[in-house]
């Protein structure tokens, strides 16, 4: 193929032009004046091109250079950007919080540009997932672990539930349902004992220890955190301080059953079904005498029966075989209808 060149020669006129409201004689000034060469004029020239058109808008003295804009998807606060990945990273807010957000019901604009009030930092100095501090719910915290002991909670599941992308409100538990944990506690919502534990300064291992053996949480709270040194789950300290809990029908039992091969004998009291106190101990059981009355009355007269035959008490049975071991007696034949009739006497002093 032939590539047409145009000879025009300098003097070549062909008529004067206007460009931009500029007279020029001919298209040779008028290629001087715009950096082109006579041949690309002219060839628009001889194409029908006239007037302003003879030069290239982008080569126009008045020409502005447009400014691309971005074809934005979305704006929030007033910037936009191409993606839900990129307004994240601009934001310092994690995708899959922010997703969880979403999930959750949050607005486009709150899920993106409300800080997390914790930042992340898996691969720090200090290990993984640790952070100088943190504020939660108007009290700061020096650490998760710190903050993971205050709520009752295990720093290794607080850490997993932000590492899969938990907003650290939800890995603390802060919002969404209660557990089979919470409860409430005087118009206040706790998530388990542990929480209520350390807002009160209670000891826990008290309290929980109190509550597993069946007391009530306030009841459990009303005893003070002095240990009480005493043996069994009901005591005359438990008892005096608690009058609602003194007065409540209790039953004193004495059972015999067998321990390790050998005929054994347990007394005990309880607010329970017999049944339920002693099935989780004893494969199998008999009763041989069961009385009610208030708790307080059931203490007293254990307490005589234990004191009383206290010689007589099996101590090859372990803490780790049952509650209540050292309940458990060797009694003769002869010492069971001791037993019987001093439960007797004591029930009918009381009645």
């Amino acid at each position: 193929m032939t590539r047409n060149i145009y000879k025009i020669s300098s003097g070549s006129k062909l008529g004067s032009h206007i460009v931009e409201g500029k007279v020029y004689v001919n298209i040779t000034s008028i290629a001087e004046e715009y950096g082109m060469s006579l041949n690309t004029v002219y060839k628009r020239y001889s194409r029908g091109y006239r007037g302003d058109d003879l030069v290239p808008k982008h080569k126009h003295k008045s020409y502005v250079k447009p400014i691309n804009l971005p074809n934005y998807n979305f704006f929030v606060k007033g910037i936009g950007y191409m993606s839900k990945a990129e307004a994240c990273r601009k934001n310092n807010i994690n995708y899959i919080t922010f997703r969880k957000r979403m999930e959750y019901g949050w607005s486009l604009e709150d899920a993106l540009t409300i800080p997390t009030k914790f930042h992340y930092c898996p691969n720090n100095d200090q290990g993984s997932g640790t952070a100088k501090s943190l504020t939660l719910e108007g009290k700061e915290f020096r650490s998760i672990s710190e903050a993971s002991r205050h709520y009752g909670l295990s720093p290794e599941c607080v850490q997993t539930a932000l590492r899969s992308g938990d907003t650290i409100e939800q890995a603390f538990k802060l919002v969404g349902k209660a557990t089979i944990h919470s409860f409430s506690y005087k118009g206040e919502n706790y998530r388990n004992l542990r929480h209520l534990a350390n807002v009160l300064d209670f000891p826990y291992n008290i309290l929980s220890s109190r509550v597993h053996l069946g007391m009530s949480v306030e009841n459990a709270i009303n005893l003070g955190k002095e240990k009480i040194l005493n043996v069994g789950r009901y005591n005359k300290i438990v008892l005096s301080r608690n009058s609602d809990l003194a007065s409540k029908i209790g039953k004193l039992y004495f059972v015999s059953t067998n321990i390790n091969g050998n005929k054994r004998y347990k007394i005990g009291i309880t607010t329970q079904k017999i049944k339920n106190r002693l099935s989780t101990e004893f494969f199998s059981y008999k009763v041989i005498k069961l009385i009610q009355l208030p708790l307080m009355q059931c203490y007293l007269i254990e307490k005589k029966l234990l004191d009383t035959f206290s010689k007589y008490r099996d101590t090859n049975v372990k803490p780790s075989q049952l509650d209540g071991y050292r309940e458990v007696f060797n009694f003769s034949e002869e010492v069971v209808e001791k037993v019987k009739l001093l439960i007797i006497k004591s029930y009918d002093e009381f009645k």
